[in-house]
């Protein structure tokens, strides 16, 4: 259980007791100016200049959750909180100097209160809060299916599927700024052409996914829902394709009914058949976590697999299955009758 208490620090001395290499990159994605030998200080009262001109910049930087559990800190009336299940929320209000931790205690910034309390209340950064959370689960859902996003692409995909609208340059901008507080994906530009992408952590080898890709030239990104790029993102990456529930109940069934390590095994079968691996590949990294050795057991499991392996989408196929991928090509290859037989 970790204490709340009050800060006596002010709000430029509590934001530059960061490390100087988290607050160089929240500079950057504020496009404040800075050097490798700047002072902490300096990056601190800028980056607060800047928040406290356009507060409405927390709305793009802060994830929902993290937004709730500030409001929670400042109107808390208990003496401590749980703090492990906001490990990731807690990182984010750090950063920006709404609170501080040290040993297993919170102490949260009243500077910061009384600076951004009200402008964070308003009806406007509400409506902001839930629009950037929408973007932000539809970006997420993509990463999942894509593995890497051409972000123009994937904008003119958002642009037909979000409630809400947005010039290209506002969508960019909402990636470069939000991006400083994502574990799943780095941004990269390529200096020929300008463009931007974003790579998932969990593709293993990015030039194999853009190989394909240009293999694949004319194939255009498979394109799902919103609620689908949703659903993807809050089962972090996994959904039900074919043999996925199958294969759980399954999986759950031998590792003794414990959901998280068998989240896992699923987790590494989907990013093995995403990655491009071979069925032959995917099976025999899977039957490792068999508690037996059983040739019932390894049929059965051979079985789910071999429907999870087609119905599960292809990084190097833009989102698309290899079912689907098979179904593709038939349509644009059909037999012709006639001539000599």
């Amino acid at each position: 259980m970790a204490r709340i208490l009050v800060s006596e620090k002010s709000y430029i001395d509590e934001l530059s007791a960061n490390q100087p290499r988290n607050l160089m990159v929240i500079c950057e994605r504020l496009f404040l100016e800075f050097e490798e030998d700047t002072p902490a200080r300096t990056m601190a009262s800028n980056i607060a200049e800047k928040l406290q001109d356009e507060p409405d910049l927390l709305g793009k930087m802060l994830q929902k959750e993290a937004v709730e559990l500030l409001f929670r800190l400042w109107n808390e009336k208990e003496p401590g909180m749980t703090a492990e299940p906001y490990v990731n929320e807690l990182q984010q209000l750090k950063y920006l100097g709404f609170i501080s931790m040290k040993d297993e205690n919170i102490a949260v910034n009243p500077e910061a209160k009384d600076i951004f309390y009200f402008s964070m209340r308003s009806r406007r950064m509400k409506a902001d809060i839930e629009k950037y959370d929408e973007w932000e689960k539809i970006i997420f859902g993509m990463l999942f299916y894509y593995g890497i996003l051409d972000i123009y692409d994937c904008y003119k995909i958002f642009g037909k599927i979000a409630e809400y609208e947005a010039a290209y340059e506002e969508f960019e901008e909402f990636l470069l700024i939000r991006i400083v507080f994502w574990n799943s994906g780095l941004l990269l530009r390529n200096q020929r052409d300008m463009r931007l992408f974003m790579a998932s952590r969990e593709v293993m080898n990015r030039n194999a996914v853009f190989d394909q890709w240009n293999e694949n030239s004319d194939l255009k990104f498979r394109e799902y829902t919103k609620e689908e790029y949703i659903k993807l993102a809050v089962g972090n990456g996994i959904t039900n394709w074919d043999g996925i529930p199958e294969l759980f109940s399954f999986v759950l069934s031998e590792i003794e009914d414990d959901r998280y390590k068998a989240m896992l095994v699923m987790k590494s079968i989907v990013l093995m058949i995403q990655n491009g691996e071979t069925y032959l590949e995917t099976v025999l990294q899977s039957v490792k976590f068999l508690t037996e050795d059983s040739e019932e057991k390894e049929k059965q499991l051979c079985g789910y697999l071999q429907k999870i392996f087609y119905s599960v989408p292809v990084y190097g196929q833009k989102g698309y299955s290899r079912k689907e991928l098979e179904q593709q090509t038939e349509r644009m290859f059909r037999v012709i009758d006639g001539g000599k037989h």
